[in-house]
């Protein structure tokens, strides 16, 4: 017997029969089958499997099921010496053989790119799916989010394994606050190595592709070069570790907006109507400039967000009440503001940033709106040291868990009502990513 042929024998005694969707009442793979397919699993599968990590089932036996959410399966504990429990619950013969098929599929699609049932094909970005670092979620899994941040991972070994105990220690803190995903915005990142802190620290992770400001070397980038970037790490994953970018992370250097940069929006957008999947800009100056190109290029201004915008150097010239102004322009075609600057009061007032966020709740767009951290880092003589930390008093605590520690209560303090916080951090990340 093979060790498939072995998981979907016991599996037969977790699962109480239901003839319109056996799946859904799959709560786990036993413990017991760990010993059989360690040893024979892919590398990456056999790692996540060690830290015991979550998989997507992408698979609704609903016989509608593309219209459905996905359902899932976990592998919680490896116990080599567990044996699988009897006299459970059997399946229905009814749905005997098809139950045994599509778990099959399920436990084959943990390391597929693209996966067939019934004869279709279900690409990577199945309605309602999000792919993470260590699998998909659906948008009601996000929970409590923070959409614009990064685990800064150097190439040199002793940083990198400073860095990534930072990233896990600051994650678990946040997790406490009931923080449950993050969204990682840095197109040159560690992909594998952001697994691993996900995996330790149990919040998702959603990875990005695309460009950040562009290098000498990627001023001669064509539409098409950038599209082809985007469309193979989306479709076959970044690099060799099979993970899927869940967002596009764009960007302009200021105004006014170059050709190159034209031609990187332009991709963006072609690429977020092809695989329906968000668009983040870095967007210090020149939102509203922005988001005229993509929505020429086709965009749909409903799942593109602006970070950085209320960062005081990048108004123009521009009086407060005049960026809000500016700045309800773009929120009136459906699109989202990122705040980040909590905190770090030397590139935005703490008034004007109170301001800005309360005048747009009052106009009625508090559903155009997300607060987050940017918590990024780097490394001076050897230390770790968080970004902005010495230009602000509090600058060292302005990490992930801030965010729900301070940020929140901050904006409350300053009159923005409790229910447009909430939409912040739990409603808004959620309708960007849902399709």
């Amino acid at each position: 017997m093979t060790p498939a042929e072995k998981i979907l024998q016991l599996n037969q005694y977790l699962v109480g029969g239901n003839k319109n969707n056996i799946v859904a009442a799959i709560k786990e793979v036993p413990a017991g089958i760990a010993s059989l397919i360690y040893f024979n699993a892919d590398p990456v599968f056999r790692n996540q499997l060690q830290n015991k990590a979550y998989f997507t089932n992408p698979f609704d036996v609903n016989e509608r099921y593309e219209k459905k959410p996905m359902t899932f399966f976990t592998f919680k504990k490896i116990d080599m010496n567990l044996k699988p429990k009897k006299n459970q619950h059997d399946v229905h013969n009814h749905n005997r053989r098809k139950f045994m098929k599509l778990l099959g599929m399920a436990l084959a699609a943990a390391t597929a790119p693209k996966f067939i049932l019934a004869g279709k094909s279900i690409g990577w970005f199945a309605e309602n799916s999000i792919p993470t670092a260590t699998g998909k979620i659906s948008p009601s899994q996000m929970g409590i989010t923070s959409i614009h941040e990064h685990i800064a991972l150097q190439a040199d070994a002793a940083q990198k394994e400073k860095s990534m105990a930072f990233a896990i220690s600051e994650l678990k803190k946040a997790k406490e606050f009931g923080l449950q995903t993050i969204v990682d915005v840095n197109p040159n990142r560690d992909a594998a190595g952001i697994r691993e802190v996900s995996l330790a620290s149990g919040v998702n992770v959603v990875c990005c592709t695309g460009y950040y400001v562009l290098t000498k070397q990627q001023q001669t980038l064509t539409i098409e070069e950038c599209e082809n970037h985007m469309a193979k790490e989306i479709e076959q994953g970044i690099g060799e570790t099979k993970i899927r970018p869940g967002v596009i992370k764009i960007a302009t250097k200021g105004l006014p907006i170059t050709q190159a940069e034209k031609n990187v929006f332009i991709a963006a957008a072609h690429i977020q109507q092809r695989y329906k999947i968000p668009i983040c800009t870095h967007a210090v100056s020149g939102c509203a400039e922005q988001q005229l190109i993509l929505e020429e290029a086709g965009a749909n201004l409903a799942h593109c967000y602006f970070s950085h915008v209320e960062a005081t150097f990048g108004w123009s010239g521009r009086t407060t009440e005049q960026e809000i102004d500016y700045l309800e322009t773009v929120v009136k075609k459906g699109s989202t503001l990122s705040f980040n600057n909590f905190g770090n009061w030397n590139h935005t007032k703490p008034e004007d940033l109170a301001k800005i966020i309360r005048e747009l709740t009052q106009r009625g767009y508090d559903n155009n709106m997300v607060a987050t951290m940017d918590l990024t880092w780097s490394f001076e003589n050897g230390d770790l040291k968080v970004l902005w930390s010495d230009t602000n008093v509090d600058g060292k605590d302005r990490t992930y868990s801030y965010l729900l520690r301070k940020a929140l209560p901050w904006m409350k303090e300053n009159g923005i009502p409790e229910k447009s916080i909430n939409k912040f951090i739990l409603d808004n990340p959620k309708r960007i990513f849902t399709w």
